[in-house]
């Protein structure tokens, strides 16, 4: 089979919290839905001892840091089973401020590193977590998480200025600086305004998620983008790497074996069968015409009732997403108050769909899956 070239793509974003199944439910299956091969998350709040799991048959592979303070910071990697990457060994804190996850791929080392500083003396910790990675990287090295602060405040707030003194701004610039760390995203939008997540109390926005590459691997950069706002209350940030992985040219096509439920599409399928059934026809040739015509109608039925089953879903991200960049020239407390109730209304559709995407659930249900 023909094959082409296949990205690594990564996505960070802080989960403020994955405590509730139905939360976990809907990171999960928007990880699927971005085809993400490798996941750094911060702000899981798990209770060490007592995590409930967060995989599925996509990401069986996944490695956490739970605080034992208690339900605060927690990072975490997943690993999707489309990324085979052999892990060699893992670090964890016991404080939940980072988890570093290395291992080889193709001949090629890689380290992946999920943090969350405080939201104070944010540059001591970074400068101590950096010094830990440097001791533990091997090959290239993806850092991603939340830094609580940005990198440069004019750019990266709504309002063009921080709260942050400039001393802690002026430390972290110089940790990274000292690492060769690279801010993958300023890299590519030198001169954008946009912003992670909001802060309701302060009513202005801010880029504080940021994915980080050492100078020396940043020719291996392919894109890196923002995303809208659903399940959390920070934009995710997807970046993508080149890699020596491969996929082939052409897809696999799978049944989705619920399309055999529809009344209308099981008497379609019989009517092939009947109408074409003849005494100059062998069952043989009946059976494998069938399969590319019944394949061609069951992919239009599904495309269908995906575009009948998700409508408002599809219609609410772009929206939500232009409302996000309103901010990025002069933003009025309406823009502000519309992109909040537009990431309600998301929150409110995915969660609408929770139960009919779980079988097992039933209102009140808290079991952890």
């Amino acid at each position: 089979m023909a094959t082409a070239p296949r990205s690594i793509k990564i996505t960070l974003i802080n989960a403020k919290g994955l405590n509730i199944p139905d939360k976990r439910h809907m990171a999960l299956r928007d990880f699927r839905s971005t085809h993400a091969d490798v996941v750094l998350l911060q702000e899981t709040h798990f209770e060490a001892g007592k995590a409930p799991q967060l995989h599925d048959l996509k990401f069986p592979v996944g490695f956490f840091t739970n605080s034992t303070a208690g339900k605060v910071c927690g990072t975490d990697v997943l690993l999707s089973r489309d990324f085979p990457l052999t892990v060699t060994d893992t670090k964890l804190d016991q404080d939940g401020r980072y988890t570093f996850v290395k291992g080889s791929l193709g001949g090629q080392s890689y380290t992946f590193a999920s943090i969350y500083l405080p939201n104070r003396k944010q540059h001591k910790v970074l400068r101590s977590l950096l010094r830990t990675l440097a001791d533990f990287q091997e090959g290239i090295v993806l850092i991603g998480g939340d830094i609580n602060l940005p990198l440069d405040a004019c750019l990266d707030t709504s309002r063009g200025i921080t709260s942050i003194p400039h001393s802690v701004l002026r430390q972290t610039h110089s940790a990274l600086d000292s690492h060769r760390l690279i801010d993958c995203w300023r890299a590519t939008h030198p001169t954008t305004r946009d912003y992670t997540c909001y802060s309701p109390p302060h009513q202005s926005y801010s880029r504080l998620d940021c994915m980080f590459l050492p100078f020396g691997h940043l020719h291996l950069l392919e894109s890196v983008d923002i995303g809208p706002m659903t399940w959390s209350d920070h934009h995710p940030v997807q970046l993508t790497l080149n890699s020596p992985l491969v996929r082939p040219k052409d897809r696999n096509w799978r049944l989705n074996e619920t399309l055999l439920n529809d009344p209308m599409i099981r008497q379609t399928l019989q009517q092939y069968f009947t109408e074409n059934t003849t005494h100059d026809t062998s069952p043989q040739i009946l059976w494998e015409a069938h399969k590319a015509v019944i394949r061609g109608y069951l992919m239009q039925q599904g495309s269908i009732k995906k575009k009948k089953t998700h409508p408002s879903k599809r219609h609410t991200y772009p929206t939500h997403s232009r409302t996000g960049e309103v901010p990025q020239t002069l933003c009025g407390r309406h823009s502000l108050r519309g992109a909040s109730g537009a990431s309600l209304r998301t929150e409110h559709i995915l969660i609408q769909s929770c139960p009919k995407s779980l079988p097992h659930y039933s209102p009140g249900l808290t079991r952890a899956w």
